[in-house]
């Protein structure tokens, strides 16, 4: 599922609904440009803020799928992400 919200403060809340149970991982950027995509230096790194779901990081890219994986097991799941 993707989203794009407008952010007006140090924290933005996303509804994410319908999903079924399993595993999954979540990953966000802020279009501080508006342009609509992640900006990324000469090297691919990100420009502008991103993070993962377990704050997970990577080693000279994203973190794997492992690291970032959460169990959605209800109705309902907060999956806080910081972006940096």
């Amino acid at each position: 599922a993707r989203r794009k919200v407008p952010v007006s403060g140090p924290e933005t809340t996303i509804v994410v609904e319908g999903l079924p149970r399993g595993v999954y991982a979540v990953t966000a950027f802020q279009d501080e440009n508006g342009n609509g995509e992640l900006d990324r230096n000469f090297i691919g790194l990100p420009k502008e803020p991103t993070g993962v779901s377990n704050d997970a990081r990577g080693k000279m890219g994203p973190p794997k799928f492992k690291a970032a994986a959460f169990e959605l097991n209800g109705p309902a799941r907060v999956v806080p992400i910081r972006l940096r």
